[in-house]
């Protein structure tokens, strides 16, 4: 059994591919994987907006409507509490050491949602976001601040390489 969290962007291409959406489903059924969210992950899906229309359904709905039946427990929605908030910190920190451009509030939710991982020793991260995240400037960062700590790492993946595990 693997325990998966989504960084926010894979619950919209998870709308796009509805094969990738039933292997996905099947899998869940079958408790190979076991999908974790937080509070930014859901807060995030909640802004968007209202207007957006797919098919006959409003985005937003079906976003929040994934995430519920992914996340189902309440215990799968896993508390954003000072220890991830420390890490999350120590990552920015981290970060800017290693000349990194971008702002703490562009990476804020990424990197609560690394630490959240870590914190709660989830397996994988599935996200689509290079640009950040999944950078290498930020794979780094994780990598030094999780062995500072001696934390494990969980293993990163982008969402061509986990549909083409599901495949």
């Amino acid at each position: 059994m693997k325990r998966i969290i989504f960084d926010t962007s894979i619950y919209g291409k998870l709308l796009e591919d509805d094969f990738v959406r039933r292997k996905l489903e099947n899998k869940l059924r079958n408790s190979d994987y076991i999908i974790y969210g937080n509070s930014i992950i859901r807060k995030e899906l909640r802004n968007t907006p209202k207007h957006i229309i797919l098919g006959n359904k409003k985005i937003r709905i079906l976003l929040l409507t994934l995430y519920d039946s992914f996340v189902k427990k309440e215990n799968h929605n896993l508390k954003i509490n000072p220890l991830v908030e420390r890490l999350s910190s120590d990552y920015f920190e981290e970060y800017k050491k290693l000349r990194g451009s971008f702002s703490k509030k562009e990476l804020e939710n990424d990197f609560i949602i690394v630490a959240t991982a870590v914190i709660y020793s989830l397996d994988i991260i599935i996200s689509n976001d290079e640009r950040t995240m999944l950078s290498l400037v930020c794979l780094n960062v994780y990598k030094n601040v999780n062995k500072r700590y001696g934390l494990n790492e969980p293993i990163f993946k982008s969402y061509n390489s986990f549909k083409k595990e599901l495949v």
